[in-house]
């Protein structure tokens, strides 16, 4: 197989957004970019230079119903949509929109093999108080904590003693655990499932800290820029990006964090 540049990746999670915003709009399905794929939009107008992803949220009534629909309506062959609903050794209780003509190797033990994907996250209820919002998203915490931990893979680019830990970790784990702490992960961030968004709402699913939104900013969306197409993000997007990233996310970081996060390799079924 032919290795994959992170251009060519970068072009090929950006038809795939294209792809997801034809058949939310097909649908009618809500969704809004999230994460730093928003932050791209907002200071880049497209993706963050050193980023390699893509992230988008939808309110969990439209994020069920497009795990369970997506498959069998989907434009485009070539992608396919994989959640634990479908595939319960995937290593995430969140959606993943994979481009089936990559492979996809990365620094996670997984029983799945993806390629090229987006990250499709459920945008959640948290509870109309501050207090319901803290004591659940602490919870959850808690929960991502310990999955991160079983996520872990040992690997020759890591030092032998951190492999070591793993293993042991992975000896001693008991059986199934994985798939426990993802199913609960999924449970308790439905506590407060409903059509309509409480006041407080996040994407718990995903977040490794607390992060609190307000339900009002999701109440409805605009367009931005991003690349040469313009896609959803939220009407409140600068409440996001303050809760995501503090009050100056238009400036840029320093240059040496100027870095990507993600640890992988593609190749293309050539």
């Amino acid at each position: 197989m032919r290795e994959v540049s992170l251009e060519e990746q970068k072009q090929r999670m950006l038809e795939m957004l294209k792809d997801f915003d034809q058949f939310c709009n097909d649908h009618d399905l809500s969704y809004f970019l999230t994460g730093g794929t928003l932050l791209g939009a907002v200071r880049h107008k497209g993706y963050i230079p050193w980023d390699d992803d893509i992230d988008v949220g939808m309110p969990r009534h439209d994020y069920e119903t497009f795990i369970r629909i997506y498959n069998e309506e989907r434009i485009s062959p070539n992608y396919e949509l994989i959640s634990f609903h479908q595939k319960p050794g995937l290593y995430v209780s969140s959606g993943k929109l994979v481009d089936t003509e990559t492979v996809m190797e990365e620094l996670v033990d997984s029983e799945v093999t993806l390629g090229v994907y987006l990250d499709v996250f459920p945008l959640d209820n948290l509870g109309e108080t501050e207090e319901q919002a803290k004591q659940l998203t602490e919870r959850l915490l808690k929960v991502r904590r310990n999955l991160d931990i079983q996520n872990w893979k040992v690997s020759p680019d890591r030092v032998w003693y951190k492999n070591a830990v793993i293993k042991m970790i992975k000896m001693l784990a008991p059986k199934g655990i994985r798939q426990q702490l993802i199913a609960e992960q999924d449970r308790v961030c439905q506590t407060y499932a409903g059509e309509r968004l409480t006041a407080y709402v996040g994407y718990p699913c995903a977040a490794m800290k607390q992060e609190l939104l307000k339900g009002e900013w999701f109440e409805s969306f605009k367009l931005l820029p991003f690349e040469q197409y313009s896609f959803r993000v939220p009407i409140g997007y600068e409440g996001c990006l303050n809760v995501f990233y503090g009050p100056n996310y238009m400036e840029l970081p320093p240059e040496e964090k100027r870095v990507s996060h993600h640890l992988y390799k593609v190749w293309a079924k050539d």
